[in-house]
């Protein structure tokens, strides 16, 4: 496969390509370019229709790649988003164009995209969405067949930009799978993988879907704080000293919620209130949380990851940790069966912290039920469920929800999770979301003698509680 899938053109005998005999087949056809002349009256240069511009562009660096293996890796990383690699493509398409003195006819550019830009998306990037995903505003697009869709405040909208036919979209998914370096065909339908600003790509194809399926995920707040999620309203501060406390003092914590409602932003928020010289050890499916490069400063944090090329996926990949001395483990996102080995690590000594997909908070343990069952052992459910409560304190829910007709990601609750010495499991709501005011309530209710005790053996001053109203003699 080419590295620059654009589309199926004709490939010349492996030559640079001559851009004045191409000029000459054009003006053999219906699509003559327009002559611009300099006032010398000499001809200056050419307008061509952008199609016609992108397939020499593309046949051109096509051929400089099949010998420069440093351009090949541009070519692989620009694909992705890598701006350094983009930069020097697009120096290169803008120098082609000067040379040959081709200029884009500005009717066929992509609105609002210069020549270059155009050139370079059909080329080497995102296509129709090389811009679309990276507006500071945008959470996701989305393509379905060969119309475009963008995401804003959790709404969704149709973009007015649509590919030319289904094939064009095929192609755009043939080029960023190349450039991540996994397959999408037949046999593997479904790709998932990341761009280079860490926004989620996923794709599909037919026999999966009906019709070929592009998304792109955007992190519209990045490196967040719990300062930052007070601001946007997630959050009070209360809340916040609240949260930070449960951290500092070693409470295990799951970030529960629905697709989009904030999690992963949520845990990253989370985790940087670990304490600096607490070693974090991270698993996740794809460096999407990305701990090790995200925080600033020298910490000892490890990142691993599923690698199911070599039969290692969460579950498995989660055993080794255990003897790699821990302070903190951060699961990404827990789906499966590996949240059996979260609950073994938990109870075995080790903080836990993660987020699990999960509608309702009211469901959370049945989820959770399920997820473990999943390794196919027999378990017992009430003795389950007594060891869900101990190995996870704290459960935080978050919520999309539509406040004065603009969407904000809020935690509607903080809730303890306790049990017994016969199993008996308690919820603890601490602080919840009143649906009918829009505000956040105290329940009034106190942390359990469990999860204190464990939270003074670090140190803990229960003054702290006591203040924020979760604690009593």
């Amino acid at each position: 496969m080419s590295l620059l899938t654009h589309r199926k053109v004709a490939m010349k005998p492996r030559i640079l390509i001559n851009v004045k005999e191409e000029m000459i087949q054009y003006e053999t056809t219906d699509l003559k370019p327009e002559h611009k002349w300099n006032r010398k009256g000499k001809q200056s240069y050419q307008v061509i229709p952008l199609a016609q511009a992108v397939d020499l562009i593309y046949e051109h660096i096509t051929e400089l790649s099949k010998s420069n293996q440093e351009l090949r890796q541009y070519v692989l990383d620009a694909g992705l988003g890598n701006p350094k690699a983009q930069e020097k493509l697009k120096a290169m398409v803008e120098n082609l164009l000067a040379e040959h003195r081709i200029e884009v006819d500005d009717s066929t550019l992509i609105v609002p995209m210069n020549a270059t830009e155009s050139i370079f998306a059909l080329t080497c990037g995102a296509g129709l969405l090389e811009d679309l995903y990276r507006m500071k505003d945008v959470e996701e697009v989305q393509v379905v067949g060969v119309d475009i869709f963008i995401i804003r405040n959790g709404e969704s909208i149709t973009h007015p930009r649509k590919f030319a036919s289904v094939q064009d979209v095929h192609l755009l998914q043939d080029r960023l799978a190349l450039c991540g370096k996994k397959p999408i065909n037949e046999k593997n339908p479904v790709l998932q993988s990341y761009m280079y600003n860490r926004s989620r790509l996923v794709m599909a194809r037919e026999n999966y879907s009906d019709v070929p399926i592009i998304c792109i995920r955007n992190f519209i707040v990045r490196d967040v704080t719990l300062d930052t999620l007070i601001q946007l309203g997630t959050i009070d501060e209360r809340m916040a000293e609240l949260l930070q406390s449960f951290v500092k003092y070693h409470a295990s914590i799951i970030v529960g919620g629905s697709t989009n409602t904030g999690k992963t932003t949520f845990l990253f928020a989370l985790a940087q209130q670990i304490p600096v010289q607490e070693r974090i050890i991270t698993l996740e499916k794809e460096f999407e949380i990305s701990l090790r490069e995200r925080l600033n400063g020298k910490r000892n944090i490890v990142s691993l990851r599923e690698v199911t090329e070599t039969e290692l996926p969460m579950e498995e990949a989660f055993k080794p940790i255990l003897v790699m001395s821990p302070k903190w483990v951060v699961i990404g996102e827990a789906k499966g069966a590996e949240v059996s080995q979260m609950i073994q690590g938990s109870l075995r000594g080790h903080d836990i912290m993660g987020t699990i997909h999960t509608k309702y908070r009211e469901s959370f343990m049945s989820d959770v039920v399920d997820m473990v069952k999943q390794d196919g052992r027999n378990h017992e459910d009430h003795n389950l469920k007594g060891r869900i409560a101990r190995a996870f304190n704290i459960i935080i829910f978050l919520r999309l929800i539509n406040i004065n007709g603009v969407n904000r990601r809020v935690v509607t609750e903080i809730t303890e999770l306790y049990a017994d010495s016969d199993d008996h499991v308690y919820v603890n709501p601490l602080i919840v979301w009143d649906y009918e005011t829009k505000k956040w309530e105290a329940t009034g209710n106190k942390l359990s003698k469990y999860i204190m005790e464990h939270m003074i053996t670090y140190n803990a001053e229960v003054e702290t509680f006591r203040r924020l109203g979760v604690y009593s003699e």
